[in-house]
């Protein structure tokens, strides 16, 4: 399919009468946003703040980061999350603004330690992406026994709401950049190169919830999808959460899919993705890589595979095992994992068994362990938010929190930072063996 980006870059974010630009400084009216609140009717208030690169600020709790985006052509933003009305994303036209994040922040967590942070100053923002620009943070307060779903899909709403506002506040501008991105042509004389992505994995799932992260559709045993490469950059993947410090960002520019389709057709065929869950189940896991294996030897012809992985010790089996039965029909694969030890390095923590899969690409390790200075902004929480980690959190409906005042000097891990380790390759850190 062929999608044109159109790219509109902004010089500043701040909060005005009107949503609006003006400059190249957008201005949102927070009445807009807390209008999207009133229409979801399971808030009881909701935060908006606005950050700045390099203040003393530090954003908990974080769900979701979300790039302002929306059709410019005839076209459904969001299928199936925003409207009941389903068409295939990927085409047409879509105006992105660069230059500003929009933070999702899920203060009634059920299960805190799942979710993120990121400082906006100090040595780790050096690394992240989100730090480097403005950031508007929605924080949705929900009263006392709230529906836990109902909370997270409003919440979901309510940022690709915004994301869309702010984007149609751009549409009177020139556009800075347009890219057309198309891969309908092949090259028979260029290399077949796919892509197996893993969007999910059900061992992550709260209270039996199931993120509706296809097309507005939970996924949680599916087997293999075949989709377009366009489709899943322009809205037919909705992560909010799904996989832990994953954001919709890092989906809606997603590197791997952008470097391919940019390479398409010069140096290589990019021939399609497959969509993957993680297998709990042996049995499913063996299902799962017979299948993804066919699809990528049969219907895409590939002769290359990248293969990714979401977190966890059962996501890496899956990718190993796909990597394994695609060598097996000649296809060459390369896994980009992570190692889970943060004491530990590739070599022997790689968790991938298969001896005919020789190449792998390690991005880091979740584990590694530094600390944070104190700050003096706390945003995605109370003020006396505690910060937590490992197995903090609540169990069995009651709070356990052993964590330091968030605010203070904590002691973190890549995991919980939002921003800084990409399993797609939205990162600047880099995996060093030494």
């Amino acid at each position: 399919m062929n999608l044109t980006i159109e790219t509109f870059k902004i010089k500043d974010l701040k909060f005005g009468e009107a949503t609006c630009v003006k400059d190249r400084v957008l201005y949102i009216n927070r009445e807009d946003i807390l209008a999207f609140g009133r229409e979801e009717g399971c808030f009881s208030s909701l935060k908006l703040d606005i950050t700045y690169p390099n203040e003393s600020t530090r954003i908990i709790n974080v769900v979701d980061v979300v790039q302002p985006r929306c059709k410019v052509s005839r076209h459904i933003d969001w299928p199936g999350v925003l409207t009941e009305d389903y068409e295939i994303a990927g085409k047409g036209v879509t105006r992105a603004v660069e230059g500003m994040g929009i933070v999702l922040c899920q203060n009634n967590t059920y299960w805190s330690r799942k979710w993120g942070s990121f400082d906006m100053s100090g040595e780790c923002a050096k690394l992240n992406p989100y730090a480097r620009m403005p950031e508007l943070v929605i924080e949705p307060i929900a009263p006392e026994g709230a529906d836990f779903r109902e909370y997270r899909e409003a919440l979901r709403r309510i940022g690709y709401k915004t994301s869309v506002m702010l984007a149609k506040a751009t549409l009177g501008e020139e556009a800075d950049a347009r890219e057309i991105l198309d891969n309908e042509s092949r090259n028979p004389k260029l290399p077949n190169i796919a892509y197996s992505y893993q969007i999910y994995s059900k061992q992550y799932d709260t209270e039996n919830y199931r993120e509706p992260m296809v097309y507005g559709n939970a996924v949680p045993d599916s087997l293999p999808l075949v989709m377009q490469p366009t489709e899943i950059i322009d809205g037919a993947i909705s992560m909010c959460g799904g996989f832990r410090c994953v954001t919709t960002y890092e989906v809606q520019n997603h590197p791997i899919i952008m470097e391919l389709m940019r390479r398409h057709g010069k140096e290589l065929n990019f021939v399609g993705v497959l969509i993957t869950v993680t297998s709990v189940e042996a049995r499913h896991r063996y299902l799962v890589s017979k299948m993804a294996a066919n699809l990528l030897k049969e219907e895409f012809h590939a002769d290359g595979v990248i293969v990714t992985k979401g977190v966890g010790g059962a996501s890496t089996l899956c990718v190993g095992a796909i990597a394994g039965e695609a060598e097996k029909l000649g296809i060459k694969a390369v896994p980009i994992i992570q190692v889970l030890n943060g004491k530990s390095n590739l070599e022997v923590e790689c968790m991938i068994s298969e001896p005919n899969v020789d190449s792998i690409v390690c991005s880091g390790t979740y584990y590694h362990n530094f600390v944070l200075p104190p700050v003096e902004r706390l945003l995605g929480g109370p003020k006396d938010a505690l910060y937590l980690s490992g197995d903090d959190g609540v169990i069995g409906g009651h709070r356990i929190a052993t964590g330091n005042p968030a605010k203070g000097q904590v002691s973190s891990t890549y995991m919980k930072q939002v921003g800084l380790m990409s399993q797609i390759g939205f990162s600047y850190g880099r995996a060093v063996d030494y």
